[in-house]
């Protein structure tokens, strides 16, 4: 009490100032800064959402792709070719210039496949290999022997026709291996070369290896009906050009008639005719545009083809597996090289881009590009780049008001605590 006798208030010592960061304006800016934070965050988001299907789009126009047909570039134009003109199940083209391999057009180009007949292109390539190794000379004579011909009739296997004791040059027996597609060459030459069919055949799977046929294995040297006897149209054309690397087996593959020497038991020779020109005269095909190649079918594999064409210095392998029709493997490969005639530049002066590839930039021009000449790629690209930036400024703009939001709570701890003392 004082003087007067009037009771004096007492200070309630439990009631604590309200500091500055507690203050209702400090509040309502921290809470308006947490809406605007969540909505930039939530605009940055829906941004790249719309930016990632043009993304999407321009990348899966240039990257190995599933089921669609894609294309690399002859000089500054993407080759075109319809896919819905395919007869094949996967097709894979590429061109050997300079030394150096570019692939031209996927589709399906990695599916396992079993690779039927082309089989006998590593059957050649394996045998041809050895018999260099031994120097063993093409015009020297084996003798074919019962086991090569064993149950050849029971599986309805094709062959060139030699006979149990017949001696032939090796040569012929390349020519009976590529033109006529023969099981009994095959087998000859396996036996020949490596001393049992079985070592040849673990010998065509190391020559696999090392040729980086990575999806390839080898359960015979027919191509006959096995399980494990599979492959892609990749890896296809990727030992075509080892084969043609090889002069004999260049030479044969592009042969369309061959007649071999007079024999004991073929006194005429044996007259072949390459699988190729058999489909193409079954079929009234013109296939003059295939400089030569291989043909494959079984019911498992349907009708396959690995085929090459020379165009000046450029050479161009092409193989395609998986035809149900009995000309669909010839139509193909006639359509692909007519295109690809009919798109390279007249001044011969060949530049590629491969499948997968950044598209050529094209020197500046003093005419003005059309818009025909626009491609929807481009543009596809430069929308999702364009958003993606907008996006990502966005989110720079997010994390800066962040760390401004975390800095002033900091700021506000450190008050209160002053406030305390």
């Amino acid at each position: 009490m004082n003087s007067s006798g009037r009771r004096c208030p007492q200070k309630n010592f439990n009631t604590i100032t309200p500091s500055r960061g507690d203050h209702p304006l400090v509040k309502s800016i921290f809470a308006k800064g947490a809406v605007v934070l969540l909505t930039l965050l939530l605009v940055a988001v829906f941004v790249f959402q719309l930016s990632y299907p043009a993304l999407a789009q321009s990348n899966e126009s240039q990257l190995p792709g599933r089921d669609e047909l894609l294309t690399g570039f002859i000089g500054y134009t993407p080759f075109e070719f319809d896919a819905s003109s395919l007869n094949s199940r996967t097709a894979c083209l590429s061109v050997y210039q300079n030394d150096s391999f570019t692939d031209l057009l996927y589709f399906r180009q990695d599916e396992i496949i079993y690779t039927a007949s082309l089989t006998k292109i590593m059957t050649g390539y394996t045998a041809h290999e050895l018999l260099e190794r031994s120097g063993t000379n093409l015009d020297d004579y084996a003798t074919v022997r019962p086991i090569d011909l064993k149950i050849l009739d029971q599986l309805n296997a094709s062959v060139a026709g030699f006979q149990a004791g017949e001696s032939v040059r090796f040569r012929d027996l390349f020519y009976g291996l590529l033109l006529s597609s023969g099981a009994d060459a095959a087998n000859a030459l396996a036996r020949e070369t490596a001393g049992s069919i079985t070592d040849f055949v673990s010998l065509m799977n190391e020559s696999a290896q090392t040729l980086n046929l990575t999806n390839t294995h080898f359960a015979n040297t027919t191509g006959l009906f096995h399980v494990d006897n599979y492959g892609t149209a990749k890896d296809m054309v990727t030992l075509l050009h080892a084969a043609w690397e090889k002069p004999l087996l260049r030479e044969a593959m592009a042969t369309r008639y061959y007649t071999s020497p007079a024999t004991s038991v073929h006194p005429q020779g044996i007259s072949m005719v390459h699988s190729i020109s058999l489909y193409s005269s079954n079929a009234e095909i013109d296939s003059k545009v295939i400089d030569g190649g291989k043909t494959g079918q079984i019911k498992e594999a349907g009708y396959c083809l690995a085929s090459f064409k020379e165009v000046d210095d450029s050479v161009f392998f092409l193989c395609t597996t998986g035809a149900i029709e009995g000309d669909g493997h010839l139509t193909d490969h006639i359509a692909i090289y007519n295109a690809l005639l009919k798109q390279l530049p007249a001044s011969g002066d060949y530049m590629f881009t491969a499948v997968g590839a950044p598209a050529p930039t094209q020197p500046p021009s003093p005419i003005e590009p059309s818009e025909e000449n626009t491609g929807d790629v481009s543009s596809s690209r430069s929308l999702g780049l364009t958003l993606t930036v907008i996006a990502a400024v966005i989110l720079g703009v997010v994390l800066i008001l962040t760390f401004a939001l975390v800095l002033s709570m900091l700021i506000k701890q450190r008050m209160e605590k002053g406030n305390d003392k």
